[in-house]
């Protein structure tokens, strides 16, 4: 970005939910034309009435990301006009951190600087979308974007603002756009549309009202009662969910396409005045430019590896995504699974190092990673912040690429530091207290037994799974210190041994969960226990009985074959047995990506049927084969 461009917005107090758009010409003689900017919260480029580029990359409050654009083939030689339309949200989610509004623009024509960003741009308010509203769509996604058939730009002086950040380029590239998918028509008296699978990207509508009215678009991934599951209610915080955009119409023809909120589903559902015709409605696809590498499977097991494939290409987009419909954001633990299957499944691994070296920025004061990135005051999970240095020198060792462990070693030493400081006498670490959720996975005994619900209780406990973590985040430590030329010295063994005397049923041969309560024996737990060299013969039969344990969940099957393929190779065609059986499962229900648990929808309304964590047989699929 040139040192001229200043951050701007209007001269006005700023307001949540706001769109401001800024104009500026500029002259162009023919040859190379680039557009650089950065926008707090996100941005919409047009040159001379064409769009050309949209999607901020969200940043930290120190440190922001800004694209640059080859916007020749949209000028003209002589005088051209940039308009950039700002949406500034004013909120923080699970993906963004609110840092106050801003914009910040250049265009370099012939290796100059054409224009840039001052206050002496022009700009407004935008009356083409519905501003101040703060509709939540979801706490983790934030408000919802409303747009307006006949809106004009209220004009305001443009002030410069002060924003103390470094700039930076966009840490990936920059997803693209495919061709429309369009929804047909499977309810005219509902409106409802089906997409023929499950879709990421920007809703398109073309519209006929005989009159004035407002016009509603609900997408989801699956029907109930033949309508799209637009409102759920519950959620983080019970703030409930709306999955829907509103647009005022003009009478006659109206077009939208909504560029500053991605949706994801399978099915529309429109929502609108009588007499009003749905001409075309669909999802224009969004997608993180990869190129698939190619794997000789067969029948089934093709049909549930080009799946779960589906399901990591919808789940990125900025960044890894555990879903893209209900919350579109980046944890610790759902990208690892995703890394793993993408060396893989893709010919590039610049996409890993840069999720890594970017989680590595969200720290909080007291050394553990946030929950999301970017995101603030999260209810963090411990135990995620102990899977990034495994995923960090996983990395490593796939890529052979050292350089990120230099890069994001103070991050790995601060969190192992955290838990180093709380390995108590007896050689253990508690359960964590308030506000941290202490989860490991969506069954009894490790879903955290209601922490985050205001008002509840916990009690001080020991739990195994966090132990084990610990020992197993430890190891890979170790190695990303050697590598960055540092040296740790802790002596694990310690609480090995602990593990062992605190959580081993003698005449059951099995690891329990917890200090505190009944003792429950799942698959995960005695898994973790087996990874870190606590395994016997019980552990790893009963790891592949039916019913004998609380059966790991979809993301963390993969805790789970590991441990067999530690105890015994032959174990791989077990595991692929076992992927067969649980994904078919789903396929014959007619799935097009794999879910979040294998329950589905039955099992809780708000699970999403395209989650990123769940696609951990291409990872499978791989090594074993190569075995």
């Amino acid at each position: 970005m040139i040192r001229k461009a200043k951050w701007i917005w209007l001269d006005k107090r700023n307001e949540a939910d706001e769109y401001a758009t800024f104009m500026r010409t500029f002259s162009f003689k023919g040859g190379a034309a680039r557009l650089q900017v950065c926008a707090e919260t996100n941005y919409l480029a047009y040159v001379n009435g064409k769009a050309v580029a949209f999607g901020q990359f969200a940043g930290y409050k120190t440190e922001k990301y800004y694209d640059t654009v080859d916007i020749a083939p949209y000028c003209k030689t002589g005088e051209n006009e940039l308009k950039l339309t700002v949406w500034y949200e004013g909120y923080n989610s699970f993906t963004h951190i609110e840092d106050g509004a801003g914009a910040i623009f250049a265009i370099i024509a012939d290796g100059e600087p054409a224009v840039y960003s001052d206050a002496n741009v022009k700009g407004g308010v935008d009356g083409g979308y519905a501003q101040g509203k703060k509709e939540l769509l979801t706490v983790q996604i934030g408000y919802k974007s409303g747009m307006l058939a006949e809106g004009k730009i209220a004009r305001y002086p443009v002030k410069e603002v002060q924003k103390t950040c470094v700039l930076k380029p966009r840490p990936v590239k920059r997803p693209i756009c495919g061709d429309l998918v369009e929804g047909i028509l499977i309810d005219s008296k509902k409106r409802v549309y089906d997409l023929g699978s499950e879709q990421a990207g920007y809703l398109y509508i073309d519209i006929d009202c005989e009159s004035e009215g407002e016009v509603i678009a609900a997408y989801g991934e699956y029907l109930e009662n033949g309508e799209v599951n637009r409102f759920l209610p519950g959620g983080y915080k019970n703030l409930g969910r709306d999955f829907s955009f509103t647009f005022g119409c003009k009478k006659g023809n109206n077009r939208f396409t909504n560029y500053f909120v991605r949706l994801a589903g399978r099915y529309l559902q429109v929502f609108a005045p009588a007499g009003a015709t749905v001409n075309r409605i669909g999802v224009i696809p969004y997608y993180y430019p990869v190129t698939e590498k190619a794997i000789p499977l067969q029948g089934l097991d093709k049909q549930i590896y080009e799946t779960c494939v589906k399901t990591l290409r919808l789940c990125m987009h900025e960044h890894y995504e555990d879903c893209p419909w209900r919350e579109q954001a980046l944890y610790a633990l759902d990208s690892r699974n995703q890394m793993l299957c993408g060396y893989y499944a893709f010919e590039e691994h610049e996409f890993q190092r840069a999720n890594l070296a970017f989680i590595a920025k969200g720290v909080r004061a007291d050394g553990l990673l946030e929950l999301t990135y970017p995101a603030v005051d999260t209810p963090a999970i411990p135990f995620f912040s102990l899977v990034y240095p495994v995923a960090v020198y996983e990395y490593i060792a796939h890529t052979e690429d050292t350089s990120l462990a230099a890069e994001v070693y103070p991050t790995v030493r601060g969190i192992m530091d955290v838990f180093l400081s709380k390995v108590e006498k007896n050689g253990l670490i508690k359960n964590f207290p308030a506000p941290y959720w202490n989860f490991y996975e969506w069954t009894k005994g490790s879903d955290g037994d209601g922490e985050l619900i205001e008002g509840s209780e916990r009690t001080e406990k020991y739990e195994l799974i966090l132990n084990c973590a610990f020992v197993w985040a430890y190891e890979a430590y170790r190695r990303i210190a050697e590598i960055a030329g540092k040296s740790v010295d802790f002596q694990v063994e310690k609480v090995k041994k602990a593990i062992k005397a605190t959580f081993f049923d003698e005449e059951k041969q099995l690891y329990y969960l917890s200090t505190v309560g009944e003792k429950i024996y799942s698959q995960l737990g005695n898994a973790f226990a087996a990874l870190i060299g606590l395994g016997n013969s019980t552990i790893a039969t009963a790891l592949k009985e039916k019913n004998a344990l609380v059966p790991a969940t979809l993301s963390m099957l993969g805790f789970v074959y590991d441990a067999l393929l530690q105890a015994d190779e032959t174990n791989g065609e077990w595991i692929l047995q076992d992927i067969r059986e649980k994904y078919s499962y789903m396929l014959d229900k007619g799935a097009t990506t794999v879910w979040e648990t294998l329950g589905g929808i039955e099992e809780s309304r708000s699970n999403s049927l395209c989650h990123g964590w769940s696609a951990m047989p291409v990872y499978y699929y791989n090594v074993i084969r190569k075995k």
